[in-house]
């Protein structure tokens, strides 16, 4: 990914970051599930992708010592000022090897420009014996999203995340044991397909991880035949995140 896509995505996360936690209820379950298995406590951790430190409160619970990375400052801003931040990129971590107890990641790796190389530099800066507690978006994801488009243009307009097998023998390759791992499609449910479009905006999500945002292109027509091509079920227009919950150890 490259440094101008890179800021483009740091804007969108921080334009988000004002309503981030109203919208971001997937990204609230999958916490809790990533928080739902860490029992017990570290001494150095890590959230990488901090995103408004939501989290903060239960993982200084989990910790001894806890840092806050995150690539917007928008974002931090939002959690307590007397906590640890760092504003920079996943994909070029300012931290020296064998530095954490535990990684936390929830919904955000998947933003990674190379995350075979972020898994590795993960597996570098942690202790001997340390932990990454991650949930990843994969591939299947926004399939919603992905099949309202079809009826529009044959663009990819949705972005492509990695194929779980795929992030499997990434783990094993930077060196990580995978203590354990699941995959699980958690699901937004929206009252009409305009709601669930909004929603990725909503949470800084809408930019294309190719570089490419075809969605600000679209006359009025083509908009109306979007909405009209997206999936309904049961009178709701979902949008669905493959999750995968990892837990590794080094």
């Amino acid at each position: 990914m490259s440094a101008a896509l890179k800021l483009q995505v740091a804007s969108k996360f921080s334009r988000a970051s004002a309503q981030y936690l109203k919208h971001a209820n997937v990204q609230k379950r999958s916490a809790e599930i990533l928080l739902s298995g860490m029992n017990k406590r570290y001494g150095a951790m890590l959230d990488l992708g901090a995103g408004p430190m939501q989290h903060h409160g239960a993982l200084s619970e989990k910790s001894n010592t806890l840092v806050a990375l995150d690539l917007s400052q928008s974002m931090l801003n939002q959690g307590p000022q007397s906590a640890y931040k760092v504003c920079a990129d996943m994909d070029s971590l300012p931290f020296l090897a064998n530095s954490f107890d535990c990684i936390f990641s929830n919904f955000a790796i998947q933003w990674s420009g190379d995350l075979p190389k972020l898994l590795a530099k993960l597996h570098e800066i942690l202790k001997l014996g340390g932990r990454a507690h991650l949930s990843i978006v994969v591939d299947g994801s926004l399939r919603e999203i992905a099949t309202a488009w079809q009826g529009v243009d044959e663009h990819c307009h949705v972005n492509k995340f990695i194929d779980f097998e795929n992030l499997l023998a990434a783990a094993r390759a930077a060196g990580f044991s995978i203590r354990s791992v699941s995959k699980r499609c958690l699901v937004d449910m929206f009252d009409t397909p305009k709601a669930a479009m909004k929603s990725v905006k909503n949470i800084g999500a809408n930019q294309l991880n190719s570089g490419e945002n075809r969605r600000g292109l679209v006359g009025k027509k083509s908009y109306q035949t979007l909405l009209d091509s997206y999936p309904i079920r049961d009178g709701c227009a979902h949008v669905s995140y493959e999750v995968a919950f990892l837990e590794l150890t080094k």
